[in-house]
């Protein structure tokens, strides 16, 4: 994992900033089972398909994405979507059963849109006639 400021970054935190940050934040307790690495990695490019517009040469802006960075590995972690897949042997075959759309939570955490929200850009439509 290559950690921002460093050239080709594939990651704004190191580990050992998550573990930090994670130390004293309540309700993180999956953190401390998680594969940082991997979680810290596809929280970062689960953010890169967002519309952001941020100037990381500015403290608070950096602040910002370090933060929303970590909420989304903890939102991965935690929602692992591999988990939501239900298996169970029935006729010798595999039936896979999906929870229902209604109780599979968002695609990003509430916590780093709500830090982001500077940031983010929202996607214009123009009507014409």
């Amino acid at each position: 994992m290559i950690v921002y400021p460093n050239e080709n970054f594939d990651s704004f935190v190191s580990q050992s900033d998550a573990y930090a940050y994670f130390a004293t934040r309540l309700h993180s307790k999956a953190w401390d089972s998680a594969n940082a690495q991997s979680a810290l990695m596809t929280a970062y490019r689960s953010l890169q398909e967002l519309d952001i517009v941020i100037n990381l040469m500015d403290a608070d802006a950096l602040k910002a994405i370090k933060q929303a960075q970590m909420e989304q590995a903890l939102h991965e972690v935690r929602e692992d979507r591999d988990d939501r897949l239900v298996s169970s042997f029935m006729l010798g075959g595999v039936l896979n059963v999906n929870m229902d759309s209604k109780d599979r939570p968002g695609r990003y955490s509430r916590r780093a849109l709500a830090i982001l929200k500077p940031y983010l850009r929202a996607p214009v439509v123009t009507r014409t006639r």
